[in-house]
């Protein structure tokens, strides 16, 4: 039986890999996707994601560009990332975009696919939350037709990636981006499934597991994935970038064809909305109870991304 999933990415080059992993699932029911303009540029991102649908043959998904801001922009050297994507050539082999674009905006058009879906839905959100906090203020009833989010963010016991003047480090930037949204969904009844940089920092991105795909260059996902995760060579010693890239969306990502990719534990957290550590998962004992992702199991991702993109 399919797995009916709607996805909320933001135009990252890990959102894009994602992609590639979510339609090589056949079990998988993908109703529709939006993009949030925060660590990207939306003129850059909805092209490109236009065109991994195209690639895949799967132009009957409908694309939504979303209008929603954040009170912390991306710095904008992570942002034109998604220029490098949408002008791989293996993207760019036609002439014409066939996926279509919706005409309401990505929390409009995620509201209307959650309402009328037949029943209930998973979130992937690799991404901030200000599409689903929007759709929990504005259509309260589309929250039982939420199975669950599967949300990349957060840090519990280890530093966060945000290297900001006058912030402590203690956030991951997908909470930092609009904690106010964040915690709007931390207050809600919908099960938070957590992929926070605790499990993710596991997955680093490395030289061969990147080379690897040149052995299956003839395959026009490999090439994809290849190309963009080529494009993370560097990162930690390129200016504007200072950190190691890791598989951040991707896990969260494989975890719906993969289930024992990582482990789960349960945790009480709250989401700092102000000051120096504003955007930060806290552990405390007042806080909602999230299943939080914890030990990984490196090979096993590796081994299978590698195989499923081998198409």
């Amino acid at each position: 039986m399919a797995l009916p999933v709607y996805f909320d990415h933001d135009g990252g080059l890990d959102d894009f890999l994602s992609l590639l992993l979510l339609l090589s699932y056949d079990h998988v029911d993908l109703l529709g996707i939006s993009i949030t303009p925060a660590d990207t540029l939306i003129e850059a991102a909805l092209p490109a994601t236009r065109k991994i649908l195209d690639l895949a043959g799967r132009s009957d998904v409908t694309v939504a560009a979303g209008t929603l801001e954040g009170l912390h922009p991306f710095p904008m050297a992570w942002r034109t990332e998604a220029c490098k994507v949408n002008d791989l050539p293996v993207l760019n082999q036609r002439d014409k975009l066939v996926a279509p674009v919706s005409d309401l905006p990505g929390h409009e058009f995620m509201a209307r696919t959650l309402l009328e879906a037949p029943e209930p839905v998973t979130i992937l959100e690799t991404g901030p939350l200000a599409n689903l906090a929007w759709v929990l203020d504005h259509h309260p009833g589309a929250e039982r037709n939420i199975r669950e989010i599967r949300f990349m963010g957060g840090a519990l016991d280890v530093p966060g990636n945000v290297q900001v003047e006058g912030h402590d480090g203690s956030a991951e930037w997908n909470l930092y981006w609009d904690p106010v949204s964040a915690q709007r969904v931390w207050d809600s009844g919908v099960e938070i499934r957590l992929f926070p940089l605790d499990a993710t920092d596991q997955l680093p991105v490395t030289s061969a597991f990147r080379q690897a795909f040149g052995r299956q260059y003839a395959y026009p996902f490999s090439q994809a994935a290849g190309g963009i995760w080529a494009m993370t060579s560097g990162w930690e010693i390129s200016p504007g970038m200072g950190l190691p890239y890791f598989c951040w969306d991707t896990l969260t990502t494989s975890s719906l064809a993969v289930s024992d990719v990582c482990t789960f534990r349960e945790v009480r957290c709250e989401v700092v909305t102000e000051g120096a550590s504003e955007g930060r998962t806290r552990p405390t004992e007042s806080g909602r109870v999230v299943n939080a992702a914890d030990r990984v199991d490196a090979e096993k991702f590796y081994a299978h991304a590698l195989e499923t993109l081998r198409r």
